[in-house]
């Protein structure tokens, strides 16, 4: 049986970089002003990948004397799914922004991200607390004390985000540029559906959840003054908190997003 301890990712190191990049980004646009017509708002749909790295799972059952840390559980995605199944609904967002008319680099946007995790149950990990009024410490598969934890109507982020922008390769036909480089930074909130099975009772069900934040840095590609291609890496953080049986969970969610998309510039 494996284990649910992994490395963690580099996390501190991602985030300190793309943070810089975005400084960097902000600071040179800021020095020359972009002397191009203003931009149009945006509309972006996309989809992609997230991984979420291993984190502590807590549940508590206060009438049944329970209080549960589950250390470092193992998160898996089935965005790549080829068992078509409710639960293999792709990753999928859409983004809607506009530009300022001063500074012109800097845009404001509101996204929703629906991507789900689901936990490896089977997978060995630490657990520690109380069950049923008795003290655990032990290393145990999370399916002896949960038999399923996922939140697999998606986690919903629903974010707002300020960007900065720098465009390359400008012509008469792409007075703006052609080649969009940018990087932000958002917050908001999320509308996560849990759902469980602890000894045996199931639940389920859409709650707000907790603040959310994001570091995002990417590029667009413009196939026309309307039409546009864009890659771009995101990574999130979250705390889904989740009603069970009796009582309630709370996971800390650190996610990395590769994604792509499709971007339609109104005019």
């Amino acid at each position: 049986m494996a284990s649910c301890d992994r490395t963690p990712f580099r996390v501190g190191t991602r985030v300190a970089t793309l943070v810089f990049a975005v400084a960097l980004l902000a600071t040179s646009a800021q020095a020359a002003e972009d002397p191009s017509p203003r931009r149009s708002p945006y509309l972006r749909l996309f989809t992609g990948i997230g991984v979420t790295r291993p984190s502590d799972l807590k549940i508590r059952q206060p009438t049944q004397g329970t209080d549960l840390t589950f250390e470092q559980v193992s998160w898996k995605h089935k965005s790549l799914s080829t068992d078509w199944d409710r639960d293999s609904i792709p990753y999928i967002g859409v983004r809607g922004g506009f530009f300022f008319r001063h500074p012109s680099w800097l845009s404001l946007s509101l996204e929703v991200v629906h991507f789900k995790v689901f936990a490896k149950e089977e997978e060995l990990c630490r657990v520690r607390g109380s069950d049923a009024g008795q003290k655990v410490d032990m290393v145990a598969p999370m399916d002896q004390f949960i038999q399923q934890y996922q939140v697999s109507n998606g986690v919903n982020l629903v974010l707002s985000s300020v960007q900065a922008h720098k465009r390359f390769a400008r012509s008469y036909r792409f007075a703006s540029g052609r080649v969009d480089l940018f990087g932000g930074v958002g917050a908001g909130v999320t509308i996560p559906f849990t759902r469980s099975v602890v000894r045996g009772q199931a639940q389920g069900q859409y709650e707000w959840g907790q603040l959310a934040t994001q570091l995002l840095g990417g590029v667009a590609w413009h196939l026309s003054p309307r039409w546009d291609l864009s890659t771009e890496y995101k990574f999130t953080t979250t705390t889904v908190d989740g009603s069970i049986a009796h009582g309630d969970s709370r996971a800390r969610l650190h996610t990395h997003h590769l994604v792509f998309g499709l971007g339609l510039h109104l005019r």
